[in-house]
């Protein structure tokens, strides 16, 4: 089969089109994470997403996303926006006393309460891993609607807030001497933040959606040393990446999200080297 052939397919064009939407928001949103030190961020934040949709699937929610959301936008405002304030623990302690304290709960409410008409290791691993999430959502499309709505805020935001974005990344405290209120933005980025993964964590699961948060900035740090070449390479790098990894694990009948993260690796190692060429050769 083709990829021609795929596309006619309406799981293809649904899964297309999350994934791409769900790269762009955790591109950008990656790009400061990364310069700010807070890689491991994606992937704590994906752990307490799993912790909500843990306490959804035990107490058989409709909705998840009304649990899951709020839950983790809280631990990103507390991690994010009011982690610098509070000095009793650590920034990487509390990052990991979260991110093992939140999947062992997960783990341990799922197994430990019975879901209703559901199957646990499915459950887990549809969570953690994806799992046909993705290629089932021509069944869901209200979930890529939500999608693209998110998306939009996240773009209007990074192009609004670009200039206030940078300088909160690098410098706080030249912000905060000239006048303006850096708390307020670290408040909204932890927001955006947390809605993004999220919803990402939902249509993709927490893995695939923790890779998309660090691998597009590294890579796209790779090629550029400049804040805007990074923010622009990193989302280039995600909307290709998504799309070759999905048409590849159709191809091959390959488990999509692990599909596109191993391309993202690849494409970060490609990068790694063609940056190393370009310098020698300069």
């Amino acid at each position: 089969m083709s990829v021609a052939e795929l596309l006619r397919f309406p799981f293809t064009q649904y899964a297309l089109v999350a994934s791409v939407l769900m790269a762009i928001c955790a591109s950008l949103t990656g790009v400061p994470l990364v310069l700010k030190r807070y890689s491991f961020m994606g992937f704590g934040l994906s752990n307490v997403a799993f912790m909500g949709m843990a306490f959804a699937l035990v107490i058989d929610m409709t909705n998840a996303m009304a649990l899951v959301m709020p839950l983790t936008v809280a631990a990103t405002i507390l991690l994010m926006g009011l982690g610098n304030r509070f000095k009793k623990v650590s920034g990487d302690a509390s990052l990991a006393m979260l991110t093992v304290g939140s999947l062992a709960v997960g783990h341990f409410v799922i197994n430990t309460f019975s879901i209703r008409g559901g199957n646990i290791d499915r459950a887990v691993s549809e969570t953690l891993f994806g799992g046909t999430r993705l290629v089932t959502l021509n069944a869901r499309p209200q979930e890529v609607w939500l999608a693209l709505l998110i998306t939009l805020l996240v773009v209007i935001f990074f192009l609004f807030f670009y200039r206030r974005i940078f300088a909160v990344t690098f410098d706080r405290a030249f912000m905060q001497a000239t006048g303006q209120y850096p708390i307020a933005y670290e408040l909204l980025l932890s927001v955006i933040t947390g809605v993004v993964i999220a919803m990402s964590m939902n249509l993709l699961g927490s893995l695939l959606t923790a890779s998309l948060i660090i691998f597009p900035a590294l890579s796209a740090m790779r090629i550029s040393k400049t804040y805007k070449g990074v923010i622009l390479g990193a989302v280039i790098i995600a909307m290709v990446c998504s799309p070759i990894g999905i048409f590849t694990a159709l191809l091959f009948e390959l488990p999509p999200t692990t599909t596109i993260i191993m391309v993202n690796i690849a494409a970060f190692f490609l990068l790694t080297a063609a940056g190393t060429l370009r310098r020698l050769l300069a």
